[in-house]
């Protein structure tokens, strides 16, 4: 474990004292005695995103002789279970005592769901008494419709626990635990920050707690199996083609790659759906690699499977957070393509706007097939090295590729 030098603070430590000083800042906008309500509003939320923090239940080994894995232990569930119950509640309780809806706040809110909460915007459609309420009332609005909400999938978690389907594999149970965690972790994130906007000119990442790190977490998913998905891709092809006798070297080298990305934080950071997919897959090669003779159909059946899922995990790209990170992303890209082209008859102008779009493209690594190609080419060749005189057909280029990228 790496030990921070003394006085230094660890990252995570400085990401998060960094988000407490700003929330410490907005809440000076509030006036009395609204001020003081607002302050405990924002404190049980953010405690209740710190105590909600994605959890590691599924143990996996990272040796490519090994394609196991194993669950955690139920008496390791059920505290869990029980204690992210009474923190949703208790962040309900909290909130709800700080900001109580009316009557007619609570009935009109009484259908929102939690993901309500999670978007741009929500804000103002989900006050109690619409944009002329005043600003306690649209607050009191936006904590009834995601208390509302966060009581509702309480309900539904308790269902699914009393479900025998579900308690029978633990791999369901531990999927719905942490997909509810997930989903009121956001909503109570949305509110922070809706809360925040009333007063000041805020993004997600500077006021709710964990939301860069889970950004983070989330280009690192998207990034890790784009490229696992090219390479694998290839290698389907390969075995598809190969001759029985060299299929179990060429599933080798695929499982080469298997193994690479087993040893990335992107396996941790996968949703549990998908960690099951990819980890039984990964157990399945492991025995086909080592079957005598060799299960040539069985190894092309179990690689093509693999390949098409990880196709399928570019859906990763349809979070909201990403959505509105590569929104913002291809907007930065488009100004310095823009500005590259009023600076074409200055070089090294329109060069180092070049270079900013690109840096700014690479951050939508993943979201589409012609961007991830041209990006893979930067690598070998980048834009850097390019002539003078061949500035001007680059900028063209990125400017066509990036307009092929579907809006967020």
């Amino acid at each position: 474990m790496l030990v921070a030098p003394e006085g230094v603070q660890p990252i995570e430590d400085q990401a998060a004292l960094a988000v407490e000083q700003r929330l410490v800042q907005v809440v000076q906008d509030f006036e009395e005695p609204l001020r003081g309500r607002v302050t405990m509003l924002l404190l049980l939320a953010s405690e209740a995103i710190i105590k909600l923090a994605d959890l590691d239940l599924v143990r996996y080994e990272t040796d490519e002789e090994q394609g196991g894995h194993t669950l955690a232990l139920w008496e390791e569930l059920a505290p869990v279970m029980s204690t992210t119950v009474q923190h949703v509640n208790d962040v309900i309780d909290g909130v709800t005592a700080q900001f109580p809806a009316s009557a007619e706040g609570a009935e009109g809110n009484g259908e929102v769901d939690v993901e309500a909460a999670f978007g741009p915007g929500w804000g103002n459609s989900g006050a109690e008494g619409g944009p002329e309420a005043s600003l306690e009332e649209q607050i009191a609005g936006m904590v009834a419709a995601v208390s509302s909400g966060m009581r509702r999938d309480v309900t539904r978690l308790g269902d699914r626990l009393r479900n025998p389907t579900v308690m029978s594999d633990p791999w369901m149970l531990i999927q719905d635990l942490l997909e509810f965690r997930g989903r009121v972790r956001a909503a109570i994130g949305e509110l922070i920050y809706q809360v925040c906007s009333f007063v000041a000119e805020v993004d997600r990442q500077d006021v709710v707690p964990g939301y860069a790190a889970e950004m983070a977490n989330a280009l690192l998913v998207r990034q890790a199996t784009s490229n696992l998905a090219f390479l694998f891709r290839g290698h389907a092809k390969r075995i598809a083609a190969a001759a029985q006798e060299r299929i179990p070297a060429v599933l080798q080298d695929a499982l080469k790659d298997v193994h690479a990305f087993s040893r990335t934080r992107a396996l941790h950071f996968l949703r549990t759906s998908d960690k099951r997919i990819f980890l039984e897959s990964r157990a399945s090669l492991h025995r086909l690699s080592k079957a005598a003779p060799t299960p040539a159909l069985d190894i092309r059946q179990g690689v093509e499977n693999l390949a098409r899922f990880l196709d399928s995990m570019s859906v990763v790209s349809r979070r909201e957070n990403l959505r509105l990170y590569d929104r913002a992303q291809l907007a930065r890209a488009g100004r310095h393509i823009e500005n590259a082209e009023v600076n074409r008859g200055s070089p090294e102008i329109a060069r180092a706007e070049l270079m900013e779009a690109v840096k700014a493209a690479s951050a939508l690594y993943g979201r589409d097939p012609q961007l991830d190609a041209y990006l893979r080419a930067q690598r070998h060749f980048p834009a850097d090295w390019l002539l003078d005189g061949e500035l001007a057909l680059e900028i063209a280029r990125l400017r066509g590729v990036l307009a092929g990228v579907a809006p967020p």
